[in-house]
């Protein structure tokens, strides 16, 4: 019983010390955004615009978002080449174009440099992708934004004889309150 009457004593105590100095909540949470990317290729050469600024999430949390933990990607790849295909991929500022761009502009940073896509089926996982991205920093800056330019080139042929079956753009993003 008295146990019981200490520990009572001891609550009540830090209760009272929160009331009287007052009690600020720190609320936090991390936000995961999967945008599917849809390539559209053109002589070894892929383009797409990340934009997850439309989403409910980001519209409910966009002024609390504190930092991008993490971004990775997911890729599945058909080889049906004889020789191994390199994949580069790059990210530049939200250009809201329209039609397709013909070339990676100068100002856009590099995020994959010759990944090995070996003939056959290849699944890059998003974990595998965190070993394989260079550029965070800058690519976590984009992040932040909500929204960015996806360029990537391939060494493979444009028909039928190498594609990206899918591919997934993974954003964590940490905020408070």
């Amino acid at each position: 019983m008295n146990k019981l009457k200490i520990l009572l004593v001891i609550s009540s105590v830090i209760l009272l010390t929160l009331a009287v100095g007052g009690c600020k909540y720190i609320i936090s949470g991390t936000f995961v955004f999967v945008e599917k990317v849809y390539f559209t290729a053109e002589t070894g050469f892929y383009f797409y615009q990340i934009d997850v600024t439309d989403e409910e999430d980001w519209q409910e949390n966009k002024d609390k978002i504190d930092f991008a933990d993490a971004v990775g990607l997911e890729l599945y790849v058909r080889s049906l080449e004889d020789t191994d295909v390199y994949f580069d991929a790059y990210v530049d500022d939200y250009s809201g174009l329209g039609p397709l761009p013909s070339v990676v502009p100068a100002s856009a940073t590099q995020i994959l440099d010759s990944l090995l896509i070996p003939p056959g089926e290849t699944v890059i996982t998003y974990k595998e992708s965190l070993k394989y991205i260079i550029g965070f920093d800058r690519l976590k800056a984009l992040a932040l934004t909500g929204r960015f330019d996806y360029y990537g080139l391939s060494t493979g042929s444009p028909d039928e004889t190498f594609y990206i079956d899918s591919a997934y753009v993974i954003i964590t993003l940490s905020g408070s309150d």
